[in-house]
Protein backbone atom coordinates (compact mmCIF):
# COMPACT_ATOMS: atom_id res chain seq x y z
CA UNK A 1 0.00 0.00 0.00
CA UNK A 2 1.35 3.46 -0.94
CA UNK A 3 1.79 6.26 1.56
CA UNK A 4 -1.14 8.31 0.27
CA UNK A 5 -3.35 5.26 -0.04
CA UNK A 6 -3.28 4.85 3.72
CA UNK A 7 -5.05 8.18 4.31
CA UNK A 8 -8.82 8.65 4.45
CA UNK A 9 -9.81 11.79 2.55
CA UNK A 10 -12.85 12.54 4.68
CA UNK A 11 -10.74 12.35 7.83
CA UNK A 12 -8.15 14.63 6.25
CA UNK A 13 -10.78 17.25 5.45
CA UNK A 14 -12.08 16.98 9.00
CA UNK A 15 -8.53 17.58 10.28
CA UNK A 16 -8.25 20.62 8.04
CA UNK A 17 -11.56 21.87 9.43
CA UNK A 18 -10.32 21.44 12.99
CA UNK A 19 -7.05 23.27 12.20
CA UNK A 20 -8.87 26.19 10.59
CA UNK A 21 -11.15 26.52 13.63
CA UNK A 22 -8.22 26.31 16.08
CA UNK A 23 -6.14 28.91 14.26
CA UNK A 24 -9.20 31.15 13.81
CA UNK A 25 -9.78 31.20 17.58
CA UNK A 26 -6.05 31.73 18.24
CA UNK A 27 -5.62 34.72 15.91
CA UNK A 28 -8.90 36.42 16.78
CA UNK A 29 -7.97 35.96 20.45
CA UNK A 30 -4.58 37.58 19.74
CA UNK A 31 -6.38 40.47 18.07
CA UNK A 32 -8.30 41.03 21.31
CA UNK A 33 -5.22 40.89 23.57
CA UNK A 34 -2.77 42.61 21.20
CA UNK A 35 -4.77 45.01 18.99
CA UNK A 36 -1.53 46.81 18.10
CA UNK A 37 -0.33 43.84 16.02
CA UNK A 38 -1.13 44.57 12.38
CA UNK A 39 -2.66 41.90 10.17
CA UNK A 40 -3.98 39.69 12.97
CA UNK A 41 -7.63 40.35 12.12
CA UNK A 42 -7.12 39.48 8.43
CA UNK A 43 -5.37 36.23 9.35
CA UNK A 44 -8.12 35.28 11.80
CA UNK A 45 -10.91 36.05 9.33
CA UNK A 46 -8.99 34.17 6.64
CA UNK A 47 -9.10 31.02 8.74
CA UNK A 48 -12.75 31.74 9.57
CA UNK A 49 -13.73 31.89 5.89
CA UNK A 50 -11.86 28.64 5.27
CA UNK A 51 -14.24 26.77 7.60
CA UNK A 52 -17.41 27.01 5.45
CA UNK A 53 -15.26 26.42 2.37
CA UNK A 54 -14.05 23.11 3.79
CA UNK A 55 -17.59 22.16 4.89
CA UNK A 56 -18.83 22.76 1.34
CA UNK A 57 -16.01 20.63 -0.09
CA UNK A 58 -17.07 17.85 2.29
CA UNK A 59 -20.61 18.14 0.89
CA UNK A 60 -19.60 17.33 -2.70
CA UNK A 61 -22.04 14.83 -4.13
CA UNK A 62 -24.81 16.01 -1.82
CA UNK A 63 -25.28 19.64 -2.89
CA UNK A 64 -25.15 21.51 -6.18
CA UNK A 65 -21.62 21.82 -7.68
CA UNK A 66 -22.11 25.59 -7.83
CA UNK A 67 -21.90 25.55 -4.02
CA UNK A 68 -19.64 22.56 -3.37
CA UNK A 69 -17.10 23.43 -6.09
CA UNK A 70 -17.28 27.05 -7.22
CA UNK A 71 -18.45 28.75 -4.05
CA UNK A 72 -16.34 26.47 -1.83
CA UNK A 73 -13.18 27.33 -3.78
CA UNK A 74 -14.20 31.01 -3.81
CA UNK A 75 -14.26 30.98 0.00
CA UNK A 76 -10.93 29.16 0.19
CA UNK A 77 -9.26 31.54 -2.30
CA UNK A 78 -10.56 34.60 -0.43
CA UNK A 79 -9.38 32.93 2.77
CA UNK A 80 -5.89 32.56 1.30
CA UNK A 81 -5.89 36.18 0.11
CA UNK A 82 -6.94 37.49 3.53
CA UNK A 83 -4.31 35.36 5.16
CA UNK A 84 -1.64 36.63 2.75
CA UNK A 85 -2.75 40.23 3.30
CA UNK A 86 -2.46 39.68 7.06
CA UNK A 87 1.07 38.27 6.76
CA UNK A 88 2.20 41.23 4.65
CA UNK A 89 0.77 43.65 7.21
CA UNK A 90 2.41 41.71 10.04
CA UNK A 91 5.89 41.88 8.48
CA UNK A 92 5.45 45.52 7.44
CA UNK A 93 5.26 45.01 3.67
CA UNK A 94 3.55 47.77 1.67
CA UNK A 95 3.13 45.72 -1.50
CA UNK A 96 -0.36 45.54 -2.98
CA UNK A 97 -2.14 42.23 -3.53
CA UNK A 98 -4.39 43.69 -6.23
CA UNK A 99 -2.83 41.63 -9.08
CA UNK A 100 -3.51 38.46 -7.10
CA UNK A 101 -7.08 39.47 -6.32
CA UNK A 102 -7.52 39.83 -10.09
CA UNK A 103 -5.89 36.45 -10.77
CA UNK A 104 -8.08 34.89 -8.07
CA UNK A 105 -11.21 36.35 -9.68
CA UNK A 106 -10.14 34.93 -13.06
CA UNK A 107 -9.51 31.56 -11.40
CA UNK A 108 -13.03 31.50 -9.95
CA UNK A 109 -14.42 32.38 -13.37
CA UNK A 110 -12.53 29.46 -14.91
CA UNK A 111 -13.74 27.18 -12.12
CA UNK A 112 -17.32 28.12 -13.01
CA UNK A 113 -16.65 27.42 -16.66
CA UNK A 114 -15.05 24.01 -16.02
CA UNK A 115 -17.79 22.95 -13.64
CA UNK A 116 -21.00 24.24 -15.30
CA UNK A 117 -20.17 24.84 -18.95
CA UNK A 118 -17.52 22.22 -19.66
CA UNK A 119 -17.31 19.91 -16.64
CA UNK A 120 -13.69 18.83 -16.21
CA UNK A 121 -11.88 18.50 -12.88
CA UNK A 122 -8.30 18.46 -14.24
CA UNK A 123 -8.41 22.06 -15.57
CA UNK A 124 -10.08 23.13 -12.32
CA UNK A 125 -7.27 21.69 -10.24
CA UNK A 126 -4.58 23.15 -12.53
CA UNK A 127 -6.14 26.64 -12.35
CA UNK A 128 -6.42 26.56 -8.55
CA UNK A 129 -2.93 25.11 -8.03
CA UNK A 130 -1.25 27.72 -10.24
CA UNK A 131 -3.09 30.60 -8.55
CA UNK A 132 -2.20 29.30 -5.09
CA UNK A 133 1.44 28.85 -6.17
CA UNK A 134 1.63 32.46 -7.41
CA UNK A 135 0.22 33.84 -4.16
CA UNK A 136 2.49 31.70 -1.97
CA UNK A 137 5.53 32.56 -4.06
CA UNK A 138 4.85 36.29 -3.80
CA UNK A 139 4.34 36.11 -0.02
CA UNK A 140 7.58 34.10 0.29
CA UNK A 141 9.44 36.81 -1.65
CA UNK A 142 8.09 39.54 0.65
CA UNK A 143 9.03 37.56 3.77
CA UNK A 144 12.57 37.18 2.39
CA UNK A 145 12.75 40.94 1.87
CA UNK A 146 11.66 41.57 5.46
CA UNK A 147 13.88 38.88 7.00
CA UNK A 148 16.90 41.14 7.81
CA UNK A 149 18.94 38.21 9.18
CA UNK A 150 16.00 36.92 11.22
CA UNK A 151 16.12 33.14 11.15
CA UNK A 152 12.39 32.64 11.75
CA UNK A 153 11.49 34.84 8.79
CA UNK A 154 13.92 33.08 6.46
CA UNK A 155 12.70 29.63 7.49
CA UNK A 156 9.10 30.78 7.05
CA UNK A 157 9.94 32.02 3.55
CA UNK A 158 11.59 28.70 2.66
CA UNK A 159 8.45 26.82 3.68
CA UNK A 160 6.28 29.14 1.60
CA UNK A 161 8.51 28.50 -1.42
CA UNK A 162 8.29 24.75 -0.78
CA UNK A 163 4.50 24.84 -0.62
CA UNK A 164 4.36 27.02 -3.74
CA UNK A 165 6.32 24.32 -5.60
CA UNK A 166 4.03 21.67 -4.14
CA UNK A 167 1.04 23.62 -5.49
CA UNK A 168 2.59 23.41 -8.96
CA UNK A 169 3.07 19.68 -8.40
CA UNK A 170 -0.68 19.35 -7.76
CA UNK A 171 -1.43 20.59 -11.24
CA UNK A 172 1.25 18.41 -12.83
CA UNK A 173 -0.05 15.32 -11.04
CA UNK A 174 -3.57 16.07 -12.18
CA UNK A 175 -2.37 16.67 -15.75
CA UNK A 176 -0.30 13.49 -16.10
CA UNK A 177 -2.09 11.06 -13.77
CA UNK A 178 -5.67 12.26 -13.95
CA UNK A 179 -7.99 12.78 -11.00
CA UNK A 180 -11.40 11.57 -9.91
CA UNK A 181 -14.21 14.13 -9.66
CA UNK A 182 -15.05 12.67 -6.24
CA UNK A 183 -12.90 14.47 -3.69
CA UNK A 184 -13.53 11.68 -1.17
CA UNK A 185 -12.18 8.94 -3.44
CA UNK A 186 -8.88 7.34 -2.46
CA UNK A 187 -6.66 8.62 -5.22
CA UNK A 188 -3.13 9.95 -5.15
CA UNK A 189 -3.84 13.46 -6.44
CA UNK A 190 -6.77 14.14 -4.10
CA UNK A 191 -5.01 12.69 -1.08
CA UNK A 192 -1.72 14.43 -1.91
CA UNK A 193 -3.60 17.73 -2.20
CA UNK A 194 -5.36 17.29 1.14
CA UNK A 195 -2.24 16.19 3.02
CA UNK A 196 -0.11 19.07 1.73
CA UNK A 197 -2.93 21.56 2.41
CA UNK A 198 -3.04 20.41 6.05
CA UNK A 199 0.74 20.70 6.30
CA UNK A 200 0.70 24.16 4.71
CA UNK A 201 -2.00 25.37 7.11
CA UNK A 202 -0.21 23.93 10.14
CA UNK A 203 3.27 25.20 9.29
CA UNK A 204 2.10 28.63 8.13
CA UNK A 205 -0.16 29.09 11.15
CA UNK A 206 2.60 28.12 13.57
CA UNK A 207 5.19 30.37 11.93
CA UNK A 208 2.74 33.27 11.95
CA UNK A 209 1.96 32.71 15.63
CA UNK A 210 5.71 32.69 16.28
CA UNK A 211 6.14 36.04 14.51
CA UNK A 212 3.18 37.46 16.45
CA UNK A 213 4.72 36.28 19.72
CA UNK A 214 8.09 37.83 18.77
CA UNK A 215 6.54 41.17 17.84
CA UNK A 216 4.36 41.27 20.97
CA UNK A 217 7.40 40.49 23.14
CA UNK A 218 9.44 43.18 21.38
CA UNK A 219 6.66 45.70 21.97
CA UNK A 220 6.38 44.79 25.66
CA UNK A 221 10.15 45.20 26.06
CA UNK A 222 10.06 48.55 24.27
CA UNK A 223 7.19 49.77 26.43
CA UNK A 224 9.10 48.75 29.55
CA UNK A 225 11.92 51.11 28.49
CA UNK A 226 9.81 54.18 27.73
CA UNK A 227 8.31 56.86 29.95
CA UNK A 228 4.61 57.33 29.10
CA UNK A 229 4.47 61.01 30.09
CA UNK A 230 7.48 62.36 28.20
CA UNK A 231 7.61 59.78 25.40
CA UNK A 232 11.35 59.39 25.97
CA UNK A 233 13.26 56.44 27.38
CA UNK A 234 12.73 55.86 31.08
CA UNK A 235 15.60 55.54 33.56
CA UNK A 236 16.05 51.83 32.90
CA UNK A 237 16.03 52.36 29.15
CA UNK A 238 18.49 55.26 29.06
CA UNK A 239 20.87 53.55 31.50
CA UNK A 240 20.95 50.49 29.22
CA UNK A 241 21.73 52.69 26.22
CA UNK A 242 24.46 54.45 28.19
CA UNK A 243 26.09 51.11 29.07
CA UNK A 244 26.12 50.17 25.39
CA UNK A 245 27.72 53.48 24.40
CA UNK A 246 30.36 53.18 27.15
CA UNK A 247 31.33 49.74 25.83
CA UNK A 248 31.48 51.16 22.31
CA UNK A 249 34.13 53.78 23.15
CA UNK A 250 36.35 50.97 24.45
CA UNK A 251 36.40 49.53 20.91
CA UNK A 252 36.74 52.81 19.00
CA UNK A 253 38.32 56.24 19.18
CA UNK A 254 34.98 58.05 19.04
CA UNK A 255 34.26 60.40 21.98
CA UNK A 256 31.17 60.13 24.17
CA UNK A 257 29.60 62.82 26.32
CA UNK A 258 26.53 62.96 28.51
CA UNK A 259 24.44 65.76 29.99
CA UNK A 260 22.13 65.77 33.00
CA UNK A 261 19.32 68.26 32.39
CA UNK A 262 17.19 69.50 35.27
CA UNK A 263 14.07 71.68 34.93
CA UNK A 264 14.57 74.74 37.12
CA UNK A 265 12.04 75.41 39.91
CA UNK A 266 9.92 72.43 38.90
CA UNK A 267 8.54 71.96 42.42
CA UNK A 268 7.30 75.54 42.36
CA UNK A 269 5.47 74.87 39.10
CA UNK A 270 3.74 71.84 40.61
CA UNK A 271 2.90 73.63 43.86
CA UNK A 272 1.55 76.83 42.32
CA UNK A 273 0.04 75.73 39.00
CA UNK A 274 -0.77 72.08 39.74
CA UNK A 275 0.49 68.74 38.49
CA UNK A 276 -1.17 69.15 35.09
CA UNK A 277 0.99 72.23 34.50
CA UNK A 278 4.02 70.26 35.72
CA UNK A 279 3.28 67.47 33.26
CA UNK A 280 2.93 70.00 30.45
CA UNK A 281 6.24 71.56 31.43
CA UNK A 282 7.92 68.14 31.18
CA UNK A 283 6.46 67.57 27.70
CA UNK A 284 7.40 71.08 26.56
CA UNK A 285 10.99 70.63 27.71
CA UNK A 286 11.22 67.28 25.90
CA UNK A 287 9.84 68.81 22.70
CA UNK A 288 12.34 71.66 22.86
CA UNK A 289 15.26 69.30 23.54
CA UNK A 290 14.45 66.76 20.83
CA UNK A 291 14.26 69.49 18.20
CA UNK A 292 17.99 70.11 18.78
CA UNK A 293 19.16 66.48 18.73
CA UNK A 294 20.65 64.30 16.01
CA UNK A 295 19.06 61.01 14.99
CA UNK A 296 21.50 58.94 17.05
CA UNK A 297 21.42 61.07 20.23
CA UNK A 298 19.57 59.46 23.13
CA UNK A 299 17.29 61.17 25.64
CA UNK A 300 15.71 59.61 28.70
CA UNK A 301 13.78 60.74 31.75
CA UNK A 302 16.20 60.10 34.60
CA UNK A 303 13.98 61.30 37.44
CA UNK A 304 10.92 63.43 38.09
CA UNK A 305 12.20 66.58 36.37
CA UNK A 306 15.66 65.37 35.37
CA UNK A 307 16.73 64.05 31.98
CA UNK A 308 19.84 62.22 30.83
CA UNK A 309 21.13 63.05 27.36
CA UNK A 310 23.65 60.64 25.78
CA UNK A 311 25.68 62.19 22.96
CA UNK A 312 27.68 59.62 20.97
CA UNK A 313 30.60 60.85 18.86
CA UNK A 314 30.62 64.12 20.79
CA UNK A 315 33.41 65.69 22.83
CA UNK A 316 32.85 67.84 25.90
CA UNK A 317 33.29 70.94 23.74
CA UNK A 318 30.60 69.78 21.34
CA UNK A 319 28.36 68.76 24.26
CA UNK A 320 28.66 72.27 25.69
CA UNK A 321 27.49 73.71 22.38
CA UNK A 322 24.53 71.32 22.41
CA UNK A 323 23.77 72.28 26.03
CA UNK A 324 23.70 75.97 25.17
CA UNK A 325 21.40 75.33 22.23
CA UNK A 326 19.08 73.26 24.41
CA UNK A 327 18.92 76.02 27.02
CA UNK A 328 18.03 78.58 24.34
CA UNK A 329 15.47 76.23 22.78
CA UNK A 330 13.72 75.55 26.10
CA UNK A 331 13.47 79.26 26.92
CA UNK A 332 12.22 80.16 23.43
CA UNK A 333 9.74 77.28 23.21
CA UNK A 334 8.12 77.77 26.59
CA UNK A 335 8.01 81.55 26.31
CA UNK A 336 6.34 81.47 22.92
CA UNK A 337 3.90 78.73 23.93
CA UNK A 338 2.63 79.79 27.32
CA UNK A 339 4.03 83.21 28.08
CA UNK A 340 6.04 81.96 31.11
CA UNK A 341 9.59 80.94 30.37
CA UNK A 342 10.97 77.60 31.52
CA UNK A 343 14.69 77.20 32.06
CA UNK A 344 17.00 74.24 32.58
CA UNK A 345 20.30 73.64 34.33
CA UNK A 346 22.70 71.27 32.58
CA UNK A 347 25.70 69.28 33.79
CA UNK A 348 28.07 68.01 31.11
CA UNK A 349 30.94 65.51 31.18
CA UNK A 350 32.90 63.40 28.72
CA UNK A 351 33.56 59.69 29.12
CA UNK A 352 37.04 58.20 29.18
CA UNK A 353 38.15 54.63 28.58
CA UNK A 354 37.64 52.70 31.79
CA UNK A 355 34.68 54.80 32.90
CA UNK A 356 31.69 53.12 34.46
CA UNK A 357 28.20 54.54 34.19
CA UNK A 358 28.31 55.36 37.91
CA UNK A 359 31.52 57.41 37.66
CA UNK A 360 30.30 59.15 34.51
CA UNK A 361 26.94 60.03 36.06
CA UNK A 362 28.64 61.19 39.25
CA UNK A 363 30.69 63.76 37.27
CA UNK A 364 27.61 64.91 35.35
CA UNK A 365 25.73 65.26 38.63
CA UNK A 366 28.59 67.29 40.07
CA UNK A 367 28.50 69.56 37.00
CA UNK A 368 24.72 69.91 37.38
CA UNK A 369 25.17 70.92 41.01
CA UNK A 370 27.64 73.60 39.91
CA UNK A 371 25.14 74.90 37.35
CA UNK A 372 22.43 75.18 40.00
CA UNK A 373 24.84 76.77 42.45
CA UNK A 374 25.74 79.33 39.75
CA UNK A 375 22.13 80.51 39.65
CA UNK A 376 20.49 77.93 37.35
CA UNK A 377 19.60 78.51 33.66
CA UNK A 378 23.14 77.61 32.58
CA UNK A 379 25.47 74.70 31.78
CA UNK A 380 28.62 73.59 33.55
CA UNK A 381 31.20 70.91 32.72
CA UNK A 382 33.22 68.59 34.95
CA UNK A 383 35.84 66.43 33.23
CA UNK A 384 37.66 63.33 34.40
CA UNK A 385 40.74 64.26 36.45
CA UNK A 386 43.56 61.76 35.78
CA UNK A 387 45.56 63.27 38.68
CA UNK A 388 43.31 63.70 41.72
CA UNK A 389 44.58 66.20 44.32
CA UNK A 390 46.77 64.93 47.14
CA UNK A 391 45.25 64.65 50.60
CA UNK A 392 45.60 67.76 52.77
CA UNK A 393 48.88 68.28 54.68
CA UNK A 394 47.13 67.63 57.99
CA UNK A 395 46.24 64.06 56.96
CA UNK A 396 49.55 62.45 58.15
CA UNK A 397 49.09 64.07 61.59
CA UNK A 398 45.49 62.76 61.80
CA UNK A 399 46.67 59.28 60.83
CA UNK A 400 49.36 59.39 63.53
CA UNK A 401 46.90 60.39 66.26
CA UNK A 402 44.26 57.74 65.36
CA UNK A 403 44.58 54.11 66.43
CA UNK A 404 45.77 51.73 63.71
CA UNK A 405 42.39 50.06 63.29
CA UNK A 406 40.66 53.37 62.78
CA UNK A 407 43.26 54.40 60.18
CA UNK A 408 42.60 51.17 58.30
CA UNK A 409 38.85 51.77 58.35
CA UNK A 410 39.26 55.29 57.01
CA UNK A 411 41.57 54.11 54.23
CA UNK A 412 39.21 51.29 53.25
Amino acid sequence: MSLFGSFDNQTLLACQLFLAAAFCVSFLGLRHTHPELKGIASIGYGFLLGIPGIVLLLSQGFVDPLLSVVFANLLIVVSLMLFSHGILDLIGSKRSLLPFWISSALSIGLLFYFSHVHDSIVPRLIVISLNVALIRGFVAFEIFRASANRAVFRLFAYTKVAFALISVAWGLLALFRGVSPDVMQHQHVQTFTLVTTILASSVTGLFTLSICHEQALTRVRAESEFDPLSGTLNRRGIEQKLEIEIKRIERSDQPLSIALIDVDNFKTINDTAGHAAGDKAIRDVVTAITERLRAYDLLGRFGGDEFLLVLPQTSAVGANVVAERIGDAVRAFSSGDSGSSLTVSIGVTQAVVGDYSTSLLARADKALYQAKHAGRNCARTVLHDPHPPDPPESQPLIDALLPTTEVNLLQS
